[in-house]
């Protein structure tokens, strides 16, 4: 077949040269495309875009403890993307991740090895997606890859991690006349398990669902633009009770200064509770007659959840109340938990930002005051960088005080 397409293509080719000089600068490139055009590769294919990029992270951390004092270490992490535009309407994506757990351990040692089972490099994201697939014009998606659902606080990815967290399932978008509906259905953990198929099965289902819209109501002049996004979550791979999720998240602009609030109420069979979020922001014009700041804001957040709430403790966690991330995996929302924090944006010079925060954080019967300091700045050749200190004060005499520094280095490759 390969032989005949040539032998077509070069007939073709001696047909148009004969055609006349205009012609033949490209008569036989047009031939070879023209034949050649959805018969060597699937139609319509416009390649593959390659990326991906690599991070060091250095954490320097200290608790006044002397048999702690002192632990610096570093981790590296890659990551390697491939995206396939198949068609113009369906992409294909595979993405792969390596990372170590704070440093190399050297021989002998089994954490922060790339070769080991847990930190390899391996193939992380796979997913496909089709536009208007039935004609409907929405998108749907299939695969596994990162998922932050609305802001993240109840169920999220956070790139912090060496190997941000991933989910597996379907997802569809529909624009939807402005309310921007998307849906998501999503893994658990599977409940059945034995021998054979549905042997010891669990009768309750093990997906999570998803549903919000995205909607832009400007019907108040006044107001300006205000971004509504209700939402509703169900996990039912909590067992016997499922965890429900019901919850408001809307942002804008008022007056200059903008902000963002959400609530969520928690439902758990007799577990029941609710967990706020409030941020208002504004910029600073008198900061720029600072010697040396180009411009500046500041922002002032404010969060609270009950004892009875949670979340799926897959949330954005980083420098949600502070650097040191002592409120781990459960995030800003983990539950019994009030925070205030006040932060000061500015930029020192072209290129440069900085920030200064005072966080406030009571969880239970703990409580600290944290005071977070940070730099960023692109260096040459799109190295990007980052450092930030947290100086943590715990109250209370049994507790001590911590200091944690962070410096990342980025660079992003490809496309």
């Amino acid at each position: 077949m390969k032989v005949r397409l040539f032998t077509l293509a070069a007939a073709a080719a001696v047909t148009l040269a004969s055609q006349g000089v205009a012609q033949q600068n490209d008569s036989l490139e047009r031939a070879l495309a023209d034949l050649n055009s959805g018969l060597t590769a699937p139609a319509g294919q416009a390649g593959v875009a390659i990326g991906g990029d690599f991070r060091a992270r250095n954490r320097w951390f200290d608790d006044d403890y002397s048999a702690f004092t002192n632990n610096r270490d570093i981790d590296t992490r890659a990551r390697l993307t491939f995206t396939f535009n198949v068609t113009e309407d369906s992409t294909a994506f595979v993405g792969f991740n390596g990372r170590e757990s704070w440093g190399d351990g050297g021989l002998g040692s089994t954490p922060g090895r790339f070769d080991d089972p847990v930190d390899t490099f391996q193939l992380t994201r796979s997913w496909v997606t089709v536009r208007n697939m039935v004609g409907d014009g929405g998108t749907a998606k299939l695969g596994r890859d990162y998922y932050t659902p609305v802001s993240g606080r109840i169920l999220g990815t956070d790139d912090w991690d060496n190997r941000p967290a991933t989910q597996s399932g379907i997802w569809y978008d529909h624009p939807a006349g402005g309310l921007n509906l998307h849906l998501a259905m999503l893994n658990g953990i599977e409940k059945g398990y034995g021998p054979t198929p549905h042997a010891l099965a669990d009768a309750n289902d093990d997906m999570v669902y998803v549903a919000a819209l995205d909607w832009t109501c400007d019907m108040v002049e006044e107001l300006g633009p205000v971004h509504v996004r209700p939402y509703w979550i169900r996990n039912e791979n909590t067992g016997a009770e499922f965890a429900t999720w019901l919850g408001l998240l809307f942002s804008g602009e008022l007056m200059g200064f903008g902000y963002e609030a959400e609530y969520s109420s928690y439902d758990m069979g007799l577990s029941e509770g609710d967990a706020w979020y409030f941020n208002t922001s504004l910029e600073l014009d008198a900061l720029e007659s600072l010697p040396g700041v180009e411009n500046g804001g500041i922002d002032i957040t404010l969060s609270s959840s009950d004892l009875m709430f949670a979340t799926t403790g897959t949330v954005v966690y980083h420098d949600a109340a502070g650097f040191s991330d002592k409120l781990g995996a459960g995030g800003l929302w983990t539950a019994d938990t009030d925070t205030w924090q006040v932060g000061l944006n500015f930029s020192p010079s072209a290129g440069w930002n900085g920030r200064v925060a005072v966080i406030n954080v009571q969880t239970g019967a703990v409580e600290w005051d944290e005071i977070d300091v940070s730099l960023g700045h692109t260096f040459n050749g799109n190295l990007e960088g980052w450092f930030g200190y947290a100086m943590v004060d715990p109250k209370g005499n049994a507790a001590s005080n911590e200091d944690t520094f962070w410096a990342t280095l980025d660079l992003s490759f490809g496309n």
